[in-house]
């Protein structure tokens, strides 16, 4: 039986069933026979070194002559160590590979989830947890607190050039366990020819944003001037414009209160007067896919409503604008996230130095040519805006911005408030009966 050829080479399909051994040994004698028969010098040297290279570059010692100066390659063990990454499918992720490109001594297997949220905690539960995570701000309360994170230490990076509020928001009972590594914030996006056409300027306060909404609207085609999506993080704004905040200095939910009242108040006026309108009117899945559609003059979103414009509705002419100030001032929700490490990881040291990498202010400052993400950097903030001009309020915003991030359990907060949204907005309850049911939703979570 002929030995089979186990180096791992391009070439190594050609040595597996002990042909290479035969085919150098006939090139062998053939040569010897050029020489003997006095074909030419050129013809012989040619010919050996054709057998040379066949046998040099399959490497295989399986039914070869022996020759006493070519000895067999060995295999080489490899030293590295593997650091696993369960990674939301984005193309960022490619960065990675950058890494593991660059140190030989560390191979990252990445595994990449569509459904990512979902997977997150599953894995990090699981038997064999991986070793980095990336955990969003609304998520990183409850795994911090369940144990599943380790904190960081001495393994971070200084966080003196990050954004305070960015940077905060990943530190548990003392304990700093990540740095954000991007930032997305919602700022008003507006059709501009509509407004063109109204001779309208975006609303800098809610009267404007009022007056604004009924000079766009137009009802014979189905188009509203103001998008409400019932979400409580398109909720949040009108409530801190509004001066309100979740929860007070002492840890009291004051969700029930003038603020919620005022909150609630604009957009259902706006929405019951018919300037106003929810995505599915305009068999919209969200509010970004109105505005593409021409069906809405303005919505509070986020940039990542920038890549999906240019990719599904490349002539659609919009325009980007702080959000409007209510009677408590401004105020915005910035969503950031952050490259985290398992509290069960094989090699913690290991992921950390991955995840300094990752945040440095090299690899932030390849920020994507969408525009869809900022830098949590404050050095990198005027090359950003330098870039984005058109987009700068999305980046401002964080002047007056609140991380989108609840104490732990609020999960079951979201849902509640997204559902009875709905039902507000379709006039099956009213809006003292809505800020009392969330106030005892908001009461009831534990932490």
């Amino acid at each position: 039986m002929a030995t089979v050829c186990k180096r791992p080479h391009q070439f190594s399909n050609l040595s597996t069933d002990g042909t290479i051994g035969k085919m150098l040994s006939q090139q062998i004698t053939y040569t010897f026979h050029l020489m003997r028969d006095g074909a030419g010098d050129r013809r012989a040297v040619f010919a050996f070194v054709l057998g040379f290279l066949l046998f040099a570059l399959t490497g295989c010692t399986a039914n070869r002559p022996d020759l006493p100066f070519v000895g067999p390659r060995p295999t080489p063990t490899p030293p590295y160590r593997t650091v696993t990454a369960l990674l939301p499918d984005e193309p960022r992720t490619e960065r990675i590979r950058q890494y593991d490109r660059e140190r030989l001594d560390l191979l990252v297997d990445m595994r990449v989830e569509a459904a990512y949220s979902a997977a997150l905690r599953t894995a990090l539960e699981s038997d064999n947890p991986p070793d980095l995570v990336v955990v969003d701000s609304f998520a990183f309360p409850d795994l911090a607190s369940a144990g599943l994170l380790l904190p960081a230490g001495n393994r971070l990076g200084p966080v003196d050039d990050f954004y305070p509020l960015l940077a905060d928001a990943f530190v548990w009972d003392g304990e700093r366990y990540c740095l954000p590594r991007e930032v997305r914030s919602l700022a008003l996006v507006y059709n501009r020819s509509q407004f063109a056409k109204a001779e309208l300027s975006p609303p800098r306060t809610w009267d404007e944003m009022r007056t604004a909404a009924e000079a766009v609207t137009d009802l014979n085609t189905g188009s509203f001037g103001l998008i409400l999506s019932p979400d409580l993080s398109r909720w949040l704004p009108f409530f801190y414009q509004a001066g309100g905040t979740v929860l007070d200095a002492s840890g009291q939910v004051t969700i029930d209160s003038p603020a919620g009242a005022a909150a609630i108040d604009f957009p259902l006026t706006t929405f019951r007067d018919n300037f106003a309108g929810q995505p599915a009117e305009s068999n919209s899945s969200w509010a970004g896919e109105v505005l593409g559609k021409s069906k809405g003059g303005m919505a509070y979103e986020g940039n990542w409503i920038v890549p999906y414009l240019a990719a599904e509705f490349p002539d659609f002419a919009y325009g980007v604008a702080p959000l409007p100030s209510g009677p408590g001032g401004q105020g915005t929700v910035a969503f950031t996230s952050c490259y985290a490490v398992s509290a069960r990881s094989a090699h913690p040291d290991d992921a950390f130095a991955l995840a300094n990498w990752l945040t440095s202010p090299e690899m932030q400052r390849e920020w994507p040519a969408d525009g869809g993400w900022m830098p949590t950097r404050l050095s990198l903030r005027d090359g950003w805006l330098a870039a984005f001009p058109a987009l700068a309020p999305f980046l401002t915003g964080l002047d007056d911005a609140r991380v989108w991030q609840f104490p732990p359990g609020y999960s079951r907060f979201l849902e509640s408030f997204n559902r009875a949204m709905v039902a507000l907005l379709a006039a099956d309850i009213e809006a003292e009966d809505f800020l009392q049911q969330m106030q005892r939703t908001a009461e009831g979570i534990e932490y």
